[in-house]
């Protein structure tokens, strides 16, 4: 990257600084007398810039609310852009359900136009092109059509407890390729190598990028659009010269590579059953032959569950609520934070197995039949959910006109960041939230259907929640039962259960994502039958 002299950083600032100022001066919103939300107090210019923070920022936001919103909303003014950060459940359902239709827009993500990650669709702005490829995702993920693709599952999971038994300390290994492997099953009909997969590779590779390319504040084009346009000689433009020669590369890979395999076997005839075979299939049926739109689409669809499936490097940054991307991060994320809760709360591990021996007793493994008369199990796929938030502050959402919320301003093109961290740790909803409890989603021996349920908001809100969700929910309830039947998790020789859970799991640091603690577990298998 570019090293800047004094001169040259004088004048970047001065230039963003005008620029600020333009966008200051030409903003318009409606002839209103509503107040702004409350928040800190503005600079001139630059506005709240200093008061956005830097690390800890789920945390560090929610304090701030706590200070000038009552834990409600708050705004921020940075170099121009209102930003609106909600830290409240009924105030996010309030302006990203109720109103929708004026706040699923996204703002602009820069670093992932020049990286070609806009390929992922949730960072697309409200538009036909979204629309359109939401749809071809949601036909083959929404809640009934995801029934097709338990036999994967089932045999991921066979496979799983196999390698858990071989290899119990490489645990967390054997749930990223539990994880990968389903998805690339699903979307290619490809079952990656035991080792060194290329697609594997390649997803890890771009899983870095993409964890750099989206981290907040990292990169000044977000705030100072202009360095787009700018030739990679100019001073504070020579990251240009590094996306095209080392990142696009593996973009362009990430997207398509996958892709160009399964259509290849498809063409050979050799290809397994798969979304992708089923789009190409479809289009050869239907128009006689795959357009270059289609295909744009397609590598799109694709790709984004490619990237997220075979996310064995776990650092996937962006909240994929409206497509795969970061599903199956999350997926992976919640199995490992459940092997650490289960080797912290041995009372609540042996709970949910007194319920699987029941049930389905000692000779078959736990099976989808059995997901409704495992309530205990299924409140405790909740509380993974919520004790760990995958993604503490999500993807943001934009408004497109001037709105209102309790007699507040939103102000039109105002960013709008939920707290997803903040809303699972509310303690007059969730009483002890540090705590594992999946009790806490149980009344009377079945699932509480008042209990507010961590899918509301984990997975995003109004119409850019995640379409994905039900092929994890199915991905997580077969691996945590099966492994519950046929291993004892346990903290490792010498360590207690409490120093496990001594702290929260979650760590929302200054990326968007967030990871459980490194830690290790103690896996046997229950007994000979297991």
């Amino acid at each position: 990257m570019l090293t800047f002299s004094l001169q040259n950083f004088v004048s970047f600032l001065l230039l963003g600084l005008m620029v600020a100022v333009i966008l200051r001066v030409t903003r318009r919103t409606r002839s209103s007398t509503l107040p702004l939300p409350p928040g800190p107090k503005r600079l001139p210019i630059i506005g709240n810039l200093l008061d956005m923070p830097k690390k800890n920022i789920a945390t560090s936001m929610h304090e701030l609310c706590r200070q000038y919103g009552g834990c409600e909303i708050v705004y921020l003014d940075v170099f121009g852009q209102p930003t609106i950060i909600i830290d409240s459940y009924d105030a996010a359902i309030a302006i990203l359900e109720s109103r929708s239709a004026n706040t699923s827009d996204r703002p602009r993500f820069v670093m992932a136009e020049l990286t070609g990650f806009i390929f992922e669709f949730a960072l697309v702005g409200y538009s036909a092109s979204w629309r359109q490829r939401r749809r071809v995702f949601h036909d083959f993920f929404h809640r009934r059509a995801v029934a097709q693709f338990r036999p994967i599952h089932r045999r991921g999971v066979q496979r799983l407890l196999k390698k858990l038994l071989d290899e119990p300390a490489k645990f967390l290994d054997h749930s990223r390729y539990y994880v990968g492997g389903s998805i690339m099953d699903t979307v290619y009909g490809i079952e990656i190598a035991e080792k060194n997969d290329r697609f594997i590779a390649i997803a890890e590779e771009g899983a870095e990028i993409f964890n750099d390319t989206l981290a907040p504040g990292r990169h000044l084009v977000e705030l100072f659009p202009v360095l787009a346009r700018l030739p990679a000689w100019f001073p504070g433009a020579g990251f240009k010269r590094h996306l095209e020669e080392k990142w696009k590369p593996v973009v362009l890979a990430l997207r398509g590579a996958a892709y160009d395999a399964t259509v290849e076997a498809l063409g050979r005839g050799d290809a397994r059953p798969s979304i992708t075979c089923s789009l190409v299939e479809n289009a050869i049926r239907e128009k006689g032959s795959v357009s270059a739109e289609d295909e744009d689409i397609f590598k799109d669809v694709t790709g984004v569950a490619y990237a997220a499936g075979a996310d064995t490097a776990g650092v996937f940054s962006i909240s994929c609520r409206g497509t795969m991307l970061i599903l199956q991060h999350q997926t992976f994320s919640i199995l490992t934070a459940f092997f650490r809760a289960m080797a912290a709360y041995p009372e609540v591990q042996r709970k949910a197995r007194t319920e699987i021996e029941e049930v389905v007793g000692p000779d078959q493994l736990p099976d989808f039949s059995h997901q409704e008369v495992l309530p205990y199990v299924s409140a405790l796929v909740k509380e993974c959910i919520r004790w760990h938030t995958v993604l503490p502050l999500g993807i943001p959402h934009r408004a497109m006109e001037d709105d209102e919320y309790n007699g507040y301003l939103i102000p039109a093109g105002a960013v709008i960041i939920t707290n997803a961290w903040a809303m699972s740790r509310d303690p007059l909803v969730y009483p002890e939230p540090d705590r594992f409890m999946p009790d806490r989603f149980l009344k009377d021996g079945k699932l509480d259907l008042h209990a507010r349920d961590p899918l509301k908001f984990q997975f995003g809100f109004g119409r850019r929640i995640c379409p994905g969700m039900h092929f994890s929910q199915d991905s997580l309830f077969i691996a945590i039962a099966s492994i519950l039947h046929a291993f004892e998790i346990s903290p490792p020789l010498g360590a207690a259960g409490h120093a496990m859970h001594a702290t929260s799991p979650t760590i929302p640091t200054g990326g968007v994502l967030s990871h459980p603690d490194p830690f290790t577990c103690s896996i046997v298998p229950r007994s000979q039958i297991a």
